[in-house]
Formats: structure tokens, C-alpha cells, sequence
């Protein structure tokens, strides 16, 4: 069940964040503000893109998290920014960690009067991260993280030109924006309520089991883009315009806030009865239909791999002998068919109609039960073997189990949602949200 699986849960609903470090700023004046969801989150920029849009090979990915700087020499695609390679300054902010009171060149809490200026910046000719957010007392959210989150949307980009691509731009992020910030408070309750009941302890091992599933999710990316160390995959994303560190830390606190939202709501977790259940079944059919589907495995001996027609006649017919006599039919067909059931581990191709093939046999198999095996079915280019393993019959599906389960899923996840919707608007009542301007 989704709500019980923190991280399949984050995986479906985390598209969307994404990545820390990257820009100059000149400056920024930190601007104190209680935000509630329904206000827009201050005067934000669109994020820079390249002059003819983002790569047309870009394939959007499950974000990761966001942290130290990129790989300095990774190749990088002309015309991307290049996010992540940010030399660090001394005493600064590490994107995502907390801000130092005092602290040189850096956006500090409000009542610190030191702030570094733009001038001081290039004087010292030391290039720095450029802050967005601050969350709480020290929660930083950088321009670098709203940005690849951005990127990572690019299917929703690459569609539109012009004003409608700079609007759709400026709307994602300031989703990202809104999403990261949400992350953010939902973190900095978690360090607050846990710490204050002297529950460290819980505290590390929500952070390991996220140091986990990131490098699960890491060594998945790296068998699914062919990369075979972090530099390698590091270099893949950049030509997407990403980071793995950004990736990296970015999926990690995803997981953390999601882990302590579960925990936070398991102690309410009314779930779902039976009544329930039955009770939408009834008023939702449409969501119950089932088509006509079948699976069935296939054998099939061509008239051009034997000498005379004949000759395949006897070989088909003794194959079809032994399946008949409980010999499995996909293994026989693995080994004898002249066809593509054998590569396809005995299965015969298509399950709905129309989708059959070849078109010569699809009337057999939609006449057999399940269990059934057909005779020799003769076509121009040789015999044809089908059996039957897997029926659906059009109509509603049945009020079983499996049926009962995905409806408790359903309305499980809306419970969760609408729970985890009212504990995030309380964050934001009574949380601090600073939106840095220029």
C-alpha cells in the first residue's frame, strides 16, 4: 500500500523538486514575512535557460537531492548553465545547510546586520551561492535547487516557444519554489519536536534510512543511463542540465520529510472499513470495467524448416501431442518454434482484440477456456499450437479481493493526502518563511 511505503509513495509524488547550488547573487535583502499556502511566495525570478531551450534528448527523472557542488571538468551541453560548480567560501552556507550567525557573504537570519554587498563580492572576487529561501531559523533553499527542479520538467518545456515557454517556466518554478519550501518546514518541525523530546536517536535513523534508499535509487540510475561510477553519471546529468550531488541530497531530505509526515499521521490513521469499500464500488462502475484479455502461448512450425509439408505436419502434430499430454507448451515452444513466441518465453503476441497476431489465429484463441489447447491450426506459412493461459471477460470487474484492495488503497491515499494537506497549511501558519529579493 502506497501510504505504508514511504519511499514508493515519494518516488510517485517527487517529480517536481530538485536541485541546491549555482548562481551569483549581488546582495539579496532578506524579506520577513508569515506566508499561508494561498499567497503567492514573493517576487521570484524565472529561471535561466539557454538560449534555444533545454536539450531535446532530455528525458525527465525521479529527483533526487540537492548538495555539494558538481564535478568540476564534467562535459556540459552548450548553452546549459552549469549548476554546482560554486568554489566554496570560507565560513559560508553549504547549500541546504545552516546559516552561521554572522556570517561573511552570506544571506543571515533576520536581526544579523552584517551582510555582505554585491561590491564586497567583487572585490573579492569570490563567486557564492545564491539563496532564495530561508525556512525557519536556517533552512536554505538555493536558486540552484528550484532551477533543476525546473529542468527536470522539461517534457512540459520543450513543447512551447516564446512568451508561453518563459510563462510556463516562471510557473513551474514557482511550484518548485512552493514544493521545496514545504519540504523545508516539514524538516525543520521534524528537528524541533524531535530534538525537544530528546529523541535524537529517531532523528539518525530517519536520515540513514534516506542515506539508503538514495544510493538504491543512485545504483538504479546507474544501470538504466549505463554509468558505472558517480562521475560518470554526474557527467550524464549535466548534459541534462543536472547534478548528481544537487540529486543526491535533494531525494534524501524528500525521504526524511516524508518518513516523519507517515509517523506524524500513523497516529491518526483512521483507515477504511469494509462498508466503505463497498459503498464506492457501488457508486463508481466506470472505474471497474474490464476489457476482453487474454494471454496464451504459441507454438508454431513453419512449412520452410521442414522438406515437404508433410514433414511439418508430423512434427507439429507430435509437439501438440505432447503438450496435450501435460508437457508445458512455452517450454516446448522455447526450444521448437520457428517463430517469436520463443523469444518471448512461449507467449503468443497481443491480449486485447485486434491486437492478436498473426491475424490467421485469433479466432481460436479467443474460442478456448482457459486450460485449453488448440489443434493444429493450418495457415499458408505452417502450423499453428495456442493454448490458453489467462482469461479476463469483458463486463464489471468482481467485488473480490484484488478489487477490495485497490479501492482501499485508494481511499487510504485520500485520507493520507487530505491529512498531510491540513498538517502542511499548519506549518505554514506558524512557520517562518523569508523569500530573499534582489
Amino acid at each position: 500500500m502506497e501510504a505504508a511505503n514511504p519511499l514508493c509513495r515519494w518516488l510517485l509524488l517527487a517529480a517536481g523538486l530538485a536541485a541546491v547550488i549555482g548562481c551569483q547573487s549581488d546582495g539579496p535583502m532578506a524579506k520577513t514575512r508569515g506566508q499561508l499556502p494561498s499567497e503567492p511566495v514573493g517576487p521570484i525570478a524565472p529561471p535561466p535557460m539557454p538560449p534555444g531551450g533545454p536539450p531535446s534528448s532530455f528525458t525527465p527523472i525521479a529527483p533526487i537531492a540537492p548538495s555539494a557542488p558538481g564535478v568540476p571538468g564534467a562535459p556540459v551541453a552548450p548553452g546549459i548553465p552549469t549548476p554546482g560548480v560554486v568554489p566554496a567560501i570560507p565560513g559560508a552556507a553549504v547549500p541546504g545547510s545552516q546559516v552561521p550567525p554572522g556570517a561573511k557573504g552570506q544571506v543571515v537570519p533576520a536581526g544579523v546586520k552584517s551582510v555582505a554587498t554585491a561590491a564586497d563580492l567583487l572585490k573579492s572576487g569570490i563567486p557564492r551561492v545564491k539563496v532564495v529561501a530561508i525556512v525557519g531559523a536556517n533552512n536554505v533553499i538555493t536558486d540552484q535547487e528550484v532551477i533543476e527542479s525546473v529542468w527536470q520538467q522539461n517534457d512540459e518545456l520543450a513543447k512551447l516557444e516564446g512568451h508561453a515557454r518563459e510563462a510556463k517556466q516562471k510557473e513551474l518554478y514557482t511550484v518548485a519554489l512552493r514544493k521545496t519550501i514545504e519540504r523545508e518546514l516539514i524538516l525543520d518541525e521534524m528537528y524541533t519536536k524531535l530534538k525537544k523530546a530528546n529523541k535524537s536517536n529517531v532523528i539518525e535513523e530517519i536520515k540513514e534510512f534516506a542515506v539508503q534508499a538514495t544510493d538504491k535509487q543512485i545504483r538504479e540510475m546507474k544501470k538504466k543511463t549505463g554509468s558505472k561510477t558517480d562521475e560518470e553519471l554526474n557527467a550524464w546529468l549535466r548534459v541534462q542540465g543536472l547534478t548528481l550531488p544537487v540529486l543526491r541530497r535533494q531525494f534524501e531530505r524528500q525521504i526524511m520529510s516524508q518518513q516523519y509526515v507517515n509517523s506524524m499521521l500513523k497516529e491518526k490513521g483512521r483507515r477504511v472499513g469494509l462498508s466503505e469499500i463497498r459503498d464506492y464500488y457501488d457508486k463508481h462502475p466506470d472505474e471497474f470495467q474490464s476489457p476482453d484479455r487474454v494471454r496464451w502461448q504459441h507454438l508454431f512450425v513453419s512449412f520452410s524448416k521442414h522438406p515437404s509439408a508433410q514433414a511439418a505436419y508430423d512434427h507439429a502434430e507430435g509437439l501438440r501431442q505432447k503438450a496435450a499430454g501435460g508437457t508445458d507448451l512455452a517450454a516446448l515452444s522455447k526450444q521448437f518454434d520457428d517463430g517469436i513466441a520463443c523469444k518471448a518465453n512461449g507467449f503468443g503476441a497481443g491480449e486485447k482484440r485486434g491486437e492478436i497476431l498473426p491475424l490467421d489465429v485469433e479466432a481460436t484463441v479467443w474460442s478456448l477456456k482457459v486450460g485449453q489447447l488448440s489443434g493444429l491450426i493450418q495457415t499458408p506459412t505452417g502450423y499453428h499450437i495456442i493454448k490458453v493461459v489467462e482469461r479476463d471477460y469483458a463486463g464489471v470487474m468482481p467485488f473480490d479481493s484484488k478489487v477490495q484492495g485497490k479501492i482501499r488503497d485508494k481511499l487510504n491515499d485520500a485520507i493520507f493526502d487530505a491529512e498531510a494537506k491540513k498538517m502542511i497549511d499548519e506549518l505554514w501558519r506558524k512557520g517562518v518563511v523569508r523569500v530573499l529579493e534582489e
